[in-house]
């Protein structure tokens, strides 16, 4: 086992406690209880955009999962790290592509990983990223590197460029004019523990006319903390970084900020010093309330307004300390903030729990999907197993929720807390607001659901991808794209 595999491995062990079932007895303190409506009325809402002609393969879009692969594992011969392309017809279903090597190796997937790992090896959002269903950017954690392909009219792919990101553990990617932001787990390539982990941002140019990339050389922006997901702001002025760790009083600058805004630059580097920051519950708060560990981030803009929506997991206690079994870890949660012309992060609907108290209910909100067609989003709880769906209120603060969609938690009472766990990741939206996708890691499927157009949080399961050359990888990343307009 080499040392990337070896660091990676450890390097996330901690943060594994995030991988739990709900538990314990029911109380009423910690956050904001939203509750649904007893029976929601249908209320008006845009149609979603037209589908368009299918494509000669009978195809409207298409959906990419990473695999996160390092080599030889589970009986599938690929050396290196791949991508599996699935068209999307006129039904939503998904029918598969084939599958194509990255040019560089993951940091999951080989046999003496551990179950955990699988359930979300690199603890991010947005490892795959499309630019203008033109072009499909995915990172190679176990090679420090990103792989450019072009998407094609037919929805296969054709690998154009592998670059190295000029840091250690690339996890997520974001994109703004020409430019290509990439948060890298691990700053320095030395391992630490995840609560003493911090990381960097640094910068490729794409080619949009040709789709190779370059690396910044003179830049890198080192982070407070260990980084999750990037997002550009819907103007364009703004990076917005998420953090798992802001919080830990063992990172030799600690900071209260699960989230932290970055302007950008002319040339498309970012300024050194944060323009907002955002934290949903105090360190040293009197409600116990654990930490939040910022994993997925949205962004959008309604009204000529721009918010931000961070899904959290709550595995770090009031004062910092990494939780040490399942019964110290509390109910994950989402919050949403409002964004200002100079990049500060004003709270709207802070740690807005999934279940009905603090110490009971899903664990580990992890992803989230975003949708413009109806001001509503999804955000999917990893080890408990659910899909929760949200509305939003003009002002950014969340309007209702309730859980639509729900599989086989992680039992923490079990010796093999996992063996049957089903593992919710990542989520995808086509573009059309029609189809839900995830990611259900530990079977190694992707779900497919139905947008109600009626009350747009509504979803149901029309189909399952069964498994096939998916089964065997630590899946990470979810895109769905549509055919692009001449």
């Amino acid at each position: 086992m080499s040392r990337i595999q070896l660091m990676l491995q450890s390097s996330f062990t901690a943060l594994m406690l995030t991988c739990a079932a709900c538990g314990g007895e029911d109380d009423a303190d910690g956050g904001t209880v939203v509750l649904p409506p007893a029976s929601p009325a249908p209320s008006p809402s845009p149609s979603p955009s037209p589908t368009p002609a299918p494509t000669p393969a009978g195809f409207v879009g298409a959906v990419y999962a990473g695999t996160d692969h390092v080599g030889n594992n589970s009986g599938f011969d690929e050396p290196e790290n791949f991508v599996v392309a699935y068209g999307r017809d006129v039904a939503g279903m998904l029918r598969l592509i084939d599958h194509y090597p990255t040019g560089g190796i993951g940091s999951g997937g080989v046999p003496e990983m551990d179950r955990a790992r699988r359930l979300n090896p690199l603890m991010s959002e947005d490892s795959l990223l499309a630019v203008d269903d033109r072009y499909l950017l995915v990172v190679n954690a176990g090679s420090n590197t990103v792989t450019s392909f072009r998407i094609n009219a037919d929805f296969t792919l054709s690998r154009i460029d592998v670059e190295d990101t000029g840091g250690t553990l690339p996890i997520s990617l974001a994109y703004r004019a020409g430019t290509v932001y990439v948060a890298n787990a691990d700053e320095d390539g030395a391992f630490t523990a995840p609560s003493d982990q911090s990381g960097n941002i640094t910068a490729l140019r794409l080619d949009t006319a040709t789709g190779e990339l370059t690396r910044l050389d003179d830049f890198s922006l080192n982070l407070r903390g260990r980084p999750a997901d990037l997002e550009v702001s819907p103007d364009g002025a703004f990076l917005i970084a998420s953090s798992l760790n802001a919080s830990s009083p063992r990172l030799p600058q600690p900071t209260a900020a699960e989230l932290t805004s970055f302007r950008i630059q002319a040339d498309g580097t970012l300024e050194s010093n944060p323009a907002g920051t955002g934290q949903s519950t105090a360190i040293n708060n009197v409600a116990d309330r654990n930490l939040p560990n910022a994993l997925g981030i949205e962004v959008y803009a309604a009204g000529g307004r721009q918010f931000v929506i961070a899904a959290e997991a709550r595995t770090v206690s009031s004062t910092g300390t990494p939780a040490a079994t399942f019964a110290t870890v509390q109910t994950g949660s989402i919050s949403t903030w409002e964004m200002s012309a100079d990049g500060a992060l004003i709270p709207r609907s802070q740690d807005v729990l999934l279940g009905p108290s603090k110490s009971s209910g899903p664990l580990q909100a992890g992803y989230l999907a975003y949708s413009p067609h109806y001001s509503s989003f999804w955000v999917a709880a990893t080890s408990g197993a659910v899909i929760a769906g949200y509305g939003l209120n003009a002002d950014g603060t969340i309007a209702r929720g309730e859980i639509v969609a729900a599989g086989a938690a992680v039992d923490p009472a079990s010796p093999t807390p996992l063996a049957g766990a089903d593992g919710f990741g990542d989520l995808a939206l086509s573009p059309d607001g029609r189809w839900l996708y995830q990611i259900v890691a530990l079977r190694g499927r992707i779900d497919v659901y139905e947008v109600d157009t009626l009350v747009a949080t509504n979803i149901a399961r029309r189909y399952q991808v069964e498994p096939s050359i998916l089964a065997s990888d630590s899946l990470q990343g979810l895109v769905a794209v549509d055919r692009r307009q001449p």
